[in-house]
């Protein structure tokens, strides 16, 4: 009988701590640490997100870029802060695939835990406006006759637009040289300015095409895009390819889960308001609303895949 009463007693202080926890949070300045180098796709949703979230908590909420090792370094650093929701990472698919490709990194994935997915994506193939080649099956031809000749840059080892690449290269049966930066927009000037041939960029990207600086050749979608109708899918190409990344906010492992609770509900609701969703979907993400368990299978189901990928010998920096 004492057990049983101790025991409902701790569980009670137990919940008005928690609960405690969650009425308190946030505290203080919050910091979402962007993996990669300012002006990317990544950089802009949590810029889009930040202001909306310091609004709502009535706290500061500042952006922090962190570059380095294909998002690694800006994980590593949030694993690595107290797990109270103050550090948030807003992280991509770099945090799945270099898993795999940098198996000896200090990057541990038990670190951060997944809360909030904002979008999954489509990569779209695109190329330098300079660049000869205005189709698909002219670039795979180009790149079969000379092989590793073709210049196809990535925000980062491991992130999607180099998986995106080590993909097609398998399907098409061609081989290109790697170039990867420290995020997507150093990259992206790299192929504006014709110092490399392409990237596997967003649909984000679509705003250099009609430019005229860049060329879409083909998108990894289930469909064409409606804010890129005339750029056809790999499949009508005859490439089964449909692939992108994800955009999701993670916490250190060990953080509250009223704690995240909050930071999950909270996101949701800015996420959801119809200007906010029409800027993601405009840059291409499918904003379906996911819970935080959908959001950790997903991430379990993708991970799963690239390995399949590394054990067939077909995944490699």
């Amino acid at each position: 009988m004492f057990k049983t009463l101790l025991g409902a007693a701790a569980i009670a202080a137990f919940t008005a701590t928690a609960a405690i926890a969650q009425e308190d949070y946030p505290s203080d300045t919050v910091r979402i640490i962007v993996p990669y180098s300012p002006g990317g796709v990544t950089d802009f949703y949590a810029r889009l997100i930040a202001p909306e979230l310091q609004e709502a908590w009535g706290q500061t909420v500042v952006v922090e870029n962190k570059p380095g090792s294909g998002s690694l370094v800006g994980a590593m650093e949030v694993g690595r802060a107290e797990p109270d929701g103050h550090t948030l990472l807003l992280g991509s698919y770099g945090l799945l695939s270099n898993q795999i490709l940098l198996p000896d990194s200090p990057y541990d994935p038990e670190s951060i835990d997944p809360v909030y997915l904002l979008g999954r994506g489509a990569n779209m193939l695109v190329i330098s406006g300079e660049f000869e080649h205005d189709t698909l099956d002219s670039l795979t031809e180009y790149a079969k006759a000379n092989p590793g000749q073709l210049r196809i840059a990535s925000s980062g080892i491991g992130a999607s637009p180099h998986i995106a690449a080590l993909m097609w290269a398998d399907r098409a049966g061609t081989e290109f040289l790697h170039i990867p930066y420290q995020g997507t927009a150093p990259a992206m000037t790299d192929v504006l300015a014709g110092r490399v041939d392409g990237i596997f960029d967003g649909i984000s990207g679509m705003a250099n095409v009609r430019a005229g600086r860049t060329k879409a050749l083909a998108i990894a979608a289930e469909r064409r895009h409606p804010e890129a109708p005339d750029v056809p899918t790999f499949r009508e190409k005859g490439i089964d390819l449909v692939f992108g990344s994800f955009f999701g906010f993670f916490v250190p492992t060990g953080t509250p889960q009223e704690v995240q609770d909050k930071i999950f509900t909270t996101i949701a609701e800015i996420a959801r308001r119809p200007d906010i969703d029409e800027q993601l979907v405009k840059r291409g993400l499918d904003t379906a609303p996911r819970t935080e368990a959908e959001f950790e299978a997903f991430m379990s189901s993708e991970l799963a895949e690239l390995q399949r990928l590394s054990d067939e010998g077909k995944l490699s920096k």
